[in-house]
């Protein structure tokens, strides 16, 4: 019987499905589950495998599913705050993967930064998924008034581990996460509310967020994405603030020009705010994979 974590709270979604994997430096918080096909979940950044909890309950009968805290967030520990790109993260996920002894994973899922790193882990692995489903892939920048809003967050002082724990005491004593939730254009429950709160009460998670959003190569992934060979779906809410359906639109139809470019109302956090119908949908392009 596998046993979760200590540092993982009792009370943490899916908590049953909670593992520790030490994988060099790494020790990941990882939730796995479920019989069948493997689906591999990956979170956008601020985020961690709570993301995916009210999804779960869809796949599990039909899907095994690979659930991480991405490096620098939720529950995984000992990231190297240099390593926090795309591709070195791609790496460790890989590493992560066999650690696991995982078969092939036939379909990744991710979401906002979590959809352009299942990209760049598709290019490198050698364990290429059949499929992709990315629920508003961040794969152009925020509209400027947002890029000045948290330049101030990314930059190298912020980034520092002293000024991480004062944005989490921060975080604690204002209206800070939930001003940043409704942002996002997405209805969430309280209960969903309450756990991006904890994450950001903790100066870990905030400082491997704010590292990861620092060195996104948007650019490289776009450039090299081109080359990828598998089928593209991608889900884009037509009130996201984060990720703007128009800009998004032109940029996939440059790089991916054969994926499948759905739009759904709602905002940012799609898959948190409806996930019988995201898990429909994975379902669905679980299913074209296999027959």
């Amino acid at each position: 019987m596998t046993v979760a974590p200590a540092r993982v709270p009792a009370d943490w979604p899916q908590r049953k499905l909670s593992r520790s994997v030490k994988v060099g430096p790494i020790d990941w918080h990882v939730q796995v589950g479920g019989h069948g096909p493997l689906v591999l979940l990956l979170h956008g950044s601020g985020a961690s495998a709570h993301s995916w909890a009210e999804l779960l309950p869809h796949l599990l009968p039909h899907a095994s599913v690979v659930v991480p805290d991405l490096p620098g967030h939720g529950y995984t520990r000992g990231a190297d705050m240099a390593r926090l790109t795309l591709p070195l993260i791609a790496a460790d996920l890989d590493a992560l993967l066999a650690a696991l002894g995982a078969e092939r994973p036939v379909l990744v899922v991710g979401h906002s930064a979590g959809a352009a790193l299942g990209l760049r882990w598709a290019l490198l692995t050698q364990q290429r998924p059949r499929a992709l489903v990315g629920f508003n892939p961040s794969l152009v920048p925020p509209p400027a008034a947002y890029t000045a809003w948290l330049a101030p967050l990314i930059n190298p002082l912020a980034t520092s581990a002293p000024m991480a724990a004062l944005l989490a005491t921060f975080s604690r004593n204002t209206g800070l996460v939930d001003r940043l939730l409704g942002s996002t254009g997405s209805e969430l429950s309280p209960a969903q509310r309450e756990r991006y709160a904890r994450l950001f009460a903790d100066p870990a998670h905030v400082r491997g967020t704010m590292n990861f959003m620092a060195v996104a190569d948007l650019e490289a992934l776009q450039v090299d994405g081109r080359a990828l060979a598998l089928a593209l779906t991608f889900v884009l809410g037509t009130h996201d603030a984060w990720v703007p359906e128009g800009p998004l639109r032109k940029v996939i139809a440059a790089a991916f020009p054969a994926a499948e470019v759905l739009a759904w109302p709602g905002g940012h956090l799609l898959h948190e705010a409806e996930p019988a119908r995201a898990a429909a949908l994975v379902l669905e392009r679980l299913a074209r994979c296999q027959a």
